[in-house]
């Protein structure tokens, strides 16, 4: 009598669909992980506090690129014309990383890798902003030109690697496999060059449980998920710094071989990297500036005393010179008598024809 008595359920379970387009993402098994409903419920947990201020619309699709005139959007958004300044500093347009079939592989492999142990358990703009900051250093002249190149980089110490998963161990774990293919499938969108993250110009993030000793020192972007992104404050962290181009080579998709003498920790620490970059610009655009006034001083000394002027354009072709031929060569002809005149005729041209199309030397006849 007693279920008798009880209402009926509103849904009947027996009717669920788990592929129905119409649930929620919360819902769906595929797009489910660990912690997921707290991320759905609160959409705008995954988005940084200055997620604007990098010229990027919160509601546009992050898959879709990044605008094409990003200036213009900011301006349509009301911002000033120094806040255009910076959308332009701070937005790095994404290319694709793609070489070899072999160079592919590898980096899909690693970034995969890095995705997943870094952040299986973050929200898909979670897994973006990783991503983002590995394919930022490798575009970066500071950070090696590979994508195994970065993540790998500091593997052989035992402590201080680049990413703690390439040398703690956390490798001898064997990934699930819907973590893994969610990773992949980040991974592929961003080598591909058709994600557009929220981090713009990080090339550091960290977990919001620890505060290590450089976050004071580079520019805070903002949280995503568990993991806090940061820039370099100075001309390092600007868009236009990011000017290394890939051009393959990726090595294996391992950590490296334990050895005696691991790199200089200058090579991976923050600070160090971005006062030498500071450094570099610094010395590039002073020699730079020399040149440039050296060579105006050459040409206003030329122009003064009536002297030719010298060749500015270092890289320009040079005017093909004639050869300085022996006195027997000069006797045979000199330059005409290699010049190809008295080849074999094969044209099959008709004699009265062969003259056609060139100038005549007498006019009129």
């Amino acid at each position: 009598m007693v279920p008798a008595t009880l209402p009926q359920a509103s849904v009947d379970a027996r009717q669920f669909n788990p592929s129905d387009p119409n649930l929620e993402s919360v819902e769906r098994a595929e797009e489910n992980f660990a912690g997921s409903a707290f991320y759905f419920i609160d959409p705008g947990y995954a988005i940084p506090q200055n997620y604007g201020a990098l010229g990027l619309d919160p509601s546009s699709n992050p898959d879709d690129g990044i605008p094409t005139d990003a200036l213009g959007i900011a301006s349509a958004n009301g911002l000033t014309a120094n806040q255009d300044q910076s959308v332009a500093n701070n937005l790095i347009r994404p290319i694709s990383f793609n070489a070899s079939l072999t160079d592919n592989s590898r980096a899909l492999q690693c970034l995969t890798q890095a995705i997943y142990y870094e952040a299986a358990m973050e929200p898909d703009a979670g897994q973006r902003g990783v991503a983002q900051v590995i394919l930022n250093r490798a575009r970066h002249p500071s950070y090696p030109g590979t994508v195994c190149g970065v993540i790998y980089q500091g593997s052989e110490r035992r402590t201080g690697c680049q990413f703690s998963y390439t040398c703690d161990g956390s490798l001898r774990r064997k990934p699930s496999k819907f973590g893994w293919n969610r990773a992949r499938k980040v991974a592929a969108y961003a080598l591909s060059g058709k994600m557009a993250s929220p981090v713009g110009t990080a090339t550091h993030y960290h977990a919001t449980y620890v505060y290590p000793y450089w976050a004071p020192s580079l520019r805070f972007l903002g949280t995503i998920g568990a993991h806090r992104f940061y820039s370099w404050k100075g001309s390092a962290g600007k868009a236009s710094a990011f000017s290394q181009r890939y051009r393959g080579g990726e090595p294996l998709p391992a950590p490296k071989p334990q050895k005696y003498s691991p790199e200089p920790a200058s090579v991976l620490d923050p600070i160090s990297l971005e006062k030498a970059y500071e450094a570099g610009l610094k010395k590039a655009q002073t020699e730079a500036a020399q040149s440039e006034k050296a060579s105006a001083l050459a040409a206003d000394n030329a122009r003064r005393h009536s002297l030719p002027l010298p060749n500015l354009n270092v890289g320009a072709p040079k005017n093909y010179q004639t050869p300085s031929y022996s006195k027997e060569a000069q006797a045979r002809g000199g330059d005409k008598a290699y010049a190809g005149q008295k080849l074999p005729d094969v044209s099959q041209i008709k004699p009265e024809y062969r003259d056609a199309g060139t100038w005549k030397k007498r006019p009129g006849s």
